[in-house]
């Protein structure tokens, strides 16, 4: 089975476009979207899954959103944000890039600035160049190694923070540049994307952490070349002398033993006059600043240079390098990752995968050309024609309605809404014991990917001790398990699954949406679900 690949513009055109179809309050998809959705998983899909003996949940994804791409531009609707960004990322890169080689090149030439009174001091320019950028480095590697021993997840470090805020505000700059002329509704469906990547980390992750971290050491790869070149045309361009002194009294053995340790990486690649000055060299090129330098070898001055060379290539460029390859590696790892098992892809592939009919023939819609509509058999609503099968659900059913509940009523609508069979229900809201009881039940359950439903009364608006028992359950469920919350309207005669007021549901949606779970759902479970 072929590997599904994917990039981060792909991430924002699929949740923009996820955005577009479920709308501001979260309803119901358009009927023409239902269509459409359908179509592409006949015509595009199916036939592959068919050929390829089925495809992945990542590749049932990418594949929509292949689909619709091609028809946002049949349609002419432009550039989708993702393009948007690619590109406004690339020229970033560039000018990240440029400002390092400046700033390299800047610093370096001043430092280099030599008026033949004065040799330029070794210790100033590794420190300033070489052991800057190695305490850097060193620092945030000591930090990774606490951190792994402390087994303290890598999206909680502060530092990860501060660069996944970057990374979001870095789009959003991006997005809107591209996009300035949006009217109010597609400006509204890019904010919803960018603020969807804010909060979206128990989905994406580490994944845009890392393209920040690549720039960062675009960055540094451009100021380790431009200090590097600043110093050979410096030195090939004029008379440059290089000597070293301190106040405090080290010997000049003192010193070769350290040159000859920093030049360990490189010393058996190149001659030994090359890779570092000798200890003759660096005792004749030690300034005492009451002796001036009258008394130095021009000889023992450039002396240095190679080696100085050598030491930004190896110890500032050859670590940016490594860490740029590793980033782009990393990303690439957490791309690779992403099971699109959270709410939005969820939905899609449900309605993508479910048979949608409609009484009295079956109406045209945009995007609905070219679709098979024999696999559409006619009934008398727009539902699914059957459950799909699938894993169990737990369903959390309130005490008030607990006992008036059917169970096959039940089954029969969560098939029709989930297309999973239910696997077990629990009754809660009776005191604090019994929550505590469903809750530990839920906990045991961890880890056997069961989805979970609490059906709720939705013209009861959402109280505190509502929300407070959802955030129980998410602990105790875990994060990355699926939570719908379904809605009724009030009870009926014949059937508890009633019908939802439109302000209620509004109501309910706002509070849910507020939490920020990406892995939690709203869903109408009542008889007028259109």
């Amino acid at each position: 089975m072929k590997k599904t690949t994917w990039r981060i513009r792909d991430i924002i055109d699929l949740e923009y476009l996820l955005q577009e179809d479920e709308g501001e309050e979260g309803r119901e998809p358009a009927k023409s979207v239902l269509e459409r959705d359908r179509e592409i998983y006949l015509n595009q899909i199916l036939p592959r899954e068919r050929e390829g003996g089925g495809l992945t949940r990542s590749a049932v994804v990418r594949a929509w959103l292949e689909q619709r791409r091609r028809l946002e531009k049949r349609a002419g609707h432009g550039v989708l944000p993702g393009e948007a960004f690619e590109e406004g990322y690339r020229l970033t890169g560039l000018g990240l890039l440029m400002a390092g080689i400046l700033s390299g090149l800047g610093m370096a030439f001043s430092f280099l600035s030599y008026r033949g009174t004065e040799p330029l001091n070794v210790s100033s320019y590794l420190g300033l160049f070489v052991f800057t950028q190695c305490l850097i480095l060193m620092f945030f590697i000591g930090i990774s190694l606490v951190r792994r021993l402390r087994s303290r997840p890598f999206d909680t470090s502060v530092v990860y923070t501060l660069i996944r805020g970057l990374m979001s505000r870095l789009i959003t700059i991006l997005l809107h540049r591209a996009f300035k002329d949006l009217g109010g509704t597609k400006r509204w469906r890019l904010e919803a994307v960018t603020g969807l990547i804010r909060g979206t980390r128990r989905v994406y992750g580490p994944l845009f952490y890392w393209p920040v971290f690549i720039l960062a050491q675009i960055i540094g790869v451009g100021f380790n070349v431009g200090v590097l070149g600043a110093t050979v045309l410096k030195v090939l361009g004029s008379d440059v002398a290089f000597g070293w002194q301190s106040t405090v009294q080290f010997s000049a053995q003192t010193v070769f033993s350290l040159v000859q340790t920093m030049a360990l990486p490189w010393s058996w690649l190149v001659p030994p006059d090359i890779a570092h000055p000798t200890l003759l060299q660096v005792e004749g090129s030690h300034m005492v600043l009451k002796e001036g330098i009258y008394h130095l070898a021009t000889g023992d001055l450039v002396s240095w240079w190679p080696f100085l060379c050598f030491s930004v290539l190896t110890y500032g460029l050859l670590p940016r390098a490594i860490l740029l390859c590793m980033g782009m590696v990393l990303k690439g790892r957490a791309l690779s990752r992403l099971d699109f098992d959270h709410r939005a892809p969820r939905r899609l592939i449900y309605r993508m995968k479910t048979p949608l009919v409609t009484t009295g023939g079956h109406p045209a819609g945009p995007g609905t050309a070219g679709l098979n509509h024999g696999d559409l058999p006619e009934t008398g609503t727009w539902r699914p024609k059957a459950p799909a099968a699938g894993k169990g659900m737990m369903v959390l059913v309130p005490d008030d309605i607990f006992d008036n509940l059917a169970r096959n009523e039940l089954e029969a609508v969560v098939s029709r809404t989930f297309g999973s069979p239910v696997a077990q229900s629990l009754r809660f809201g009776v005191d604090q014991e019994g929550d505590e009881g469903v809750l530990e039940a839920i906990s045991r359950m961890k880890g056997h990917d069961s989805d979970l439903l609490i059906v709720q009364e939705a013209w009861q608006p959402p109280i505190r001790e509502d929300l407070d028992f959802i955030r129980d359950l998410r602990r105790a469920s875990g994060e990355r398990t699926m939570i719908w919350v379904g809605l009724i309207g009030r009870p009926g005669k014949d059937t508890v699954f009633t019908g939802v007021r439109e302000d209620d549901w509004k109501a309910w949606h706002q509070r849910l949406k507020g939490l920020g779970d990406p892995y939690m759902g709203l869903e109408r479970l009542g008889e007028n679900r259109g």
